[in-house]
């Protein structure tokens, strides 16, 4: 009996210490994983991550779209890096199989550039890893853990080794920031949360949309205003999936706002509708965001809790209040009755800004606005009151305070200027149209054909847009053939789904079909 007791005791004693010893150890994996995601995630508002595998480097050579996007600068950097370590037998080994990580990052002189981020293996040494580089480094000056290694005679990268992480980029500055972590970091915490790396996945995108003012700041000119002020304060994360296309680049995961008073918010929990309004736009639309709902009634309940939330639910009482002192007519019976499930605001190539409603029934409500509006021709009419529209569709018409509209087929347009308005007329009755455009049509098929909120840029018809405000290296990029140029669309899609959106990111490049020689007619 004495000794079973003993056996068991020591089996006991036994199984505690394995399992010590394997959670200690998968602990101490998990931790080194943590500290390398904090490092990349720094700063960062777009993280692109792999597995360091061959066959992932065999797959993305044969994908030349992705090379246009980076540039050729970039493009040749990253095979710099790879001929480095990873194609270096003796150094890959540290790292083979383990996640890395590409962050894109605002660097100095209004300049972006990457931190290349990787864990150690578990049971390889930082000090055996630099053991490895020290003939081919040179210690930095004053920073304690980073090294430089020549690429090439005009080109340097900088390497930091810290806690089982290294880091790479060709800023000392970016290698500096990766050493500092900090404490907290939602960035960090949100990828943990929304871990979708797979062995079916051959990439991922991560977008902290809190971050894109930093980024922005380094590619346009000016301040970020206008359409793009959205990201001043975008409380907001991105989790995609690389799908591998030689015709498209295309990222698909889900979208997550963490703001309550996020105007995008009264578009969650909505089943995803179809969208029609985008077959009004004029041949030169260069931008539209769309918005759709089931129905304005219980869309209007979710957009009053954002107006409260905003205090701006006062304004829109005093709204309707002084309409309808001042010209007896209730805009409550005239846009939630006829409101239909969608809205778009949309910019052309001359940098013109519109937006368009879709109504139930456009003659009514063209009657019923006859005495809140004045004339200016036979088609085109003037809100004589402020803020209508603002007060009852939100963020997208606080830029239309007191527009020129018409009614057309039961869609109410609207512009700051008659000239506009006239002029999409034109195009509308002459049936010039982006729906009738191949290159959109095409990119349309790639994505849902149903959804909540769409953001859509036609490149072509946004080149005097970009020009006057992105700076001169990024223009280049944009209007160069080896660059961005030939690609046609770009789309971010989202669709609600249990209170995240899935979401569609589409840079689409649109190939004419080719003729067979057999069906080519000589005259």
């Amino acid at each position: 009996m004495k000794r079973i007791i003993i056996l068991l005791t020591g089996l006991v004693i036994g199984v505690a210490t394995l399992a010590y010893v394997y959670f200690s150890r998968l602990s101490n994996e998990n931790n080194a994983k943590d500290l390398a995601l904090q490092s990349a995630t720094n700063n960062a508002a777009l993280l692109f991550s792999f597995q360091n595998d061959k066959s992932f480097y065999q797959i993305i050579e044969g994908q030349g779209l992705l090379q246009q996007v980076l540039g050729i600068e970039k493009t040749n950097l990253l095979r710099q890096l790879k001929t480095l370590i990873i194609d270096d037998k003796s150094l890959n080994a540290f790292i083979k199989d383990q996640e890395v990580y590409i962050s894109v990052l605002p660097d100095t002189n209004k300049s972006l550039n990457f931190l290349l981020t990787i864990q150690i293996q578990p049971r390889q040494s930082i000090q055996d890893f630099y053991g490895q580089i020290k003939s081919r480094s040179t210690p930095v000056k004053g920073l304690s853990n980073a090294y430089s290694v020549k690429l090439n005679d005009s080109l340097s990268l900088f390497v930091g080794l810290q806690n089982q992480v290294i880091t790479a980029s060709t800023s000392l500055k970016l290698i500096k920031d990766a050493s500092i972590r900090l404490a907290e970091n939602p960035f960090t915490d949100y990828i943990k949360a929304n871990n979708v790396l797979n062995k079916n996945v051959l990439a991922h995108i991560y977008i902290n949309f809190n971050q894109a003012p930093l980024l922005l700041k380094n590619i346009i000119a000016g301040n970020i205003n206008g359409e793009i002020s959205i990201f001043n304060k975008q409380n907001s994360f991105a989790a995609l999936n690389y799908n591998f296309s030689k015709e498209k680049i295309l990222f698909n995961g889900y979208t997550e706002l963490k703001d309550e008073d996020n105007y995008l918010k009264t578009f969650e929990n909505i089943a995803p509708q179809n969208s029609t309004l985008n077959n009004i736009l004029p041949d030169n639309t260069a931008n539209y965001v769309l918005y759709a709902f089931d129905n304005y009634g219980s869309w209007a309940k979710k957009l009053s809790v954002w107006q409260e939330n905003r205090k701006k639910e006062v304004d829109t009482k005093k709204v309707v209040t002084q309409v309808k002192t001042n010209f007896r007519v209730d805009l409550n019976q005239i846009f939630p009755v006829y409101s239909k499930n969608q809205f778009i605001v949309f910019q052309l190539s001359t940098t013109e800004k519109l937006a368009a409603i879709a109504l139930s029934d456009g003659e009514k409500v063209k009657q019923l606005l006859l005495d809140v509006s004045a004339d200016y021709n036979e088609d085109i009419r003037l809100f004589k009151s402020s803020d209508i529209l603002f007060s009852f569709y939100g963020e997208p018409f606080k830029k239309f305070g007191r527009p020129y509209y018409a009614i057309i087929d039961n869609t109410l347009v609207l512009a700051n200027n008659a000239s506009t308005i006239q002029a999409f007329l034109s195009d509308y009755r002459n049936n010039r149209l982006l729906i009738q455009n191949a290159g959109y049509q095409d990119a349309l098929n790639q994505i849902s054909s149903t959804s909540n909120v769409s953001y859509y840029i036609g490149t072509k018809n946004s080149t005097d847009i970009f020009r006057n405000n992105i700076l001169s290296p990024y223009y280049k990029h944009l209007s160069a053939n080896e660059g961005l140029k030939t690609f046609d669309t770009f789309y971010y899609q989202m669709s609600a789904d249990k209170g995240k959106f899935i979401t569609n990111l589409l840079l689409n490049k649109y190939l004419k079909p080719e003729i067979p020689d057999s069906l080519n007619i000589r005259l």
